[in-house]
């Protein structure tokens, strides 16, 4: 199983999935700011980033952007207590965005995601339009 990024500058919030995620079998790398996530996003063989938005030095919508350029991005789950329809708008565009996550969240469903997309070491549909759409197809018109 890969390791997935874990990216929230709240220090208890990270404490706290990291311990989840490691009772569920996920090996965990931690940042703290955007710039940190921003270039540990980029290592190769990460399986996954969990990503709050509200971040220091960057936002975790400017993480996500920064590694569209990668020829395979890691799967990503946004976790944040606020989304308004502009960043959800923007996250959308992102094909390797799969979830959505307003905290507070179901901390076991969210482990057992975690583990699911770090298992399939990042397995991601080849486009980004057919990304969009299979999302789209699974969770409805509406989603998030």
């Amino acid at each position: 199983m890969a390791t997935i990024l874990l990216a929230d500058n709240d220090r208890a919030v990270s404490a706290l999935l990291t311990e989840l995620l490691r009772r569920f079998g996920v090996a965990v790398e931690l940042a703290y700011d955007g710039e940190e996530a921003k270039a540990k996003g980029r290592r190769p063989g990460l399986g996954a980033i969990v990503c709050d938005l509200d971040m220091p030095k960057a936002s975790g919508l400017e993480v996500l952007e920064s590694l569209v350029d990668l020829p395979a991005p890691p799967p990503a789950i946004v976790i944040s207590g606020y989304v308004d329809e502009a960043v959800r708008s923007r996250l959308q565009r992102l094909p390797f965005v799969r979830e959505i996550l307003r905290k507070p969240f179901d901390l076991m469903a969210f482990a057992a995601r975690v583990k699911r997309l770090a298992a399939a070491d990042g397995e991601a549909p080849p486009d980004a339009a057919g990304a969009n759409a299979a999302v789209r197809a699974k969770k409805g018109p509406g989603w998030p």
